[in-house]
């Protein structure tokens, strides 16, 4: 191995260090990394700790049904006899599955366009782009998730396809600014001259430095779109029963109120736990890096 090589991997090394010292100073930070952990690991293996694993698929059993929290169902049980905790959990594995889904197809597509826009701000593909991002971005996001979604058959994956749409102009106008900013420092100014091409630049210059503000804004993200995703299932356009979603537990336990109240209570903390968590972490990811 060179002493290049070495070098380089050193700097990496402390560089890493550095964000984690900056990351682990604030107690919320750390707080919110383990509320993030903890919701995947029960997102994952939510078969095994769920108390009644069957109690998430097609289940009735009305001999005990709506019965208030107890040692032998924490959360209580719901109209059909289902427990609450049990569908709470695998509700997590459909909410971070949204989540995942979303973010995989907006944050490419948004980035991509967002550093050509900023780096070909004064020519017509820059301008096309942003004005196109724009007119996405002046129409309220949950307005626009359930037009489309009324249009369509309600699903899981249309509710997906409906939040994705409305999602990408913000990664969009994100590295626009980003890059319009970094372009004209001096290190884009040398790659140009030593005869680097366009791609190379964005690539490879200009995007490693907005990784900071991408990543963030993807933590971030993941709580706005659980809580958009359970919204379109609140009024009955996002997954359908018997899939143990949030929003849709969320409101068939609201027209038990404030009788059966743990029907709707809790998994409408589990959201408020979600987004907390990542909220959180958000935070955190953007003091490691502007640390």
């Amino acid at each position: 191995m060179s002493r290049a090589t070495i070098l380089s991997e050193w700097w990496k090394t402390l560089e890493l260090k550095k964000k984690w010292y900056n990351f682990s100073r604030s107690p919320l930070s750390l707080i919110g990394l383990i509320i993030s952990l903890s919701t995947i690991i029960l997102a994952i293996f939510a078969p095994w700790i769920a108390p009644y694993p069957e109690h998430a698929g097609f289940y009735t059993d009305f001999e005990h049904a709506n019965l208030p929290p107890s040692w032998q169902h924490l959360f209580g049980t719901d109209e059909f006899g289902r427990d609450v905790l049990s569908r709470t959990i695998f509700g997590f594995r459909y909410s971070l599955m949204m989540a995942a889904v979303v973010l995989t197809l907006v944050v490419p597509a948004g980035v991509i366009l967002g550093l050509i826009a900023g780096y070909y701000r004064e020519r017509w593909i820059g301008k096309l782009i942003m004005r196109i991002s724009d007119i996405f971005i002046a129409v309220p996001p949950l307005v626009l998730a359930l037009s489309v979604c009324s249009l369509l058959t309600p699903s899981a994956f249309h509710a997906m396809m409906a939040v994705s749409l409305m999602w990408w102009p913000w990664y969009t106008r994100l590295l626009y600014n980003v890059t319009s900013s970094i372009k004209e420092e001096y290190f884009v100014y040398a790659a140009k001259v030593t005869g680097a091409s366009s791609a190379h630049i964005m690539f490879k210059e200009i995007f490693p430095n907005a990784m900071g503000a991408v990543l963030t804004k993807i933590t971030l993200d993941v709580g706005w779109v659980i809580l958009l995703g359970a919204s379109l299932s609140f009024v009955g356009l996002g997954a359908q029963p018997p899939t143990p979603d949030l929003g849709t537990m969320v409101s068939d336990g609201a027209k038990f109120l404030p009788d059966y109240w743990w029907i709707s209570m809790f998994p409408a903390l589990a959201i408020s736990y979600i987004i907390l968590g990542f909220n959180l972490l958000g935070d955190g990811i953007k003091d490691a890096f502007e640390g």
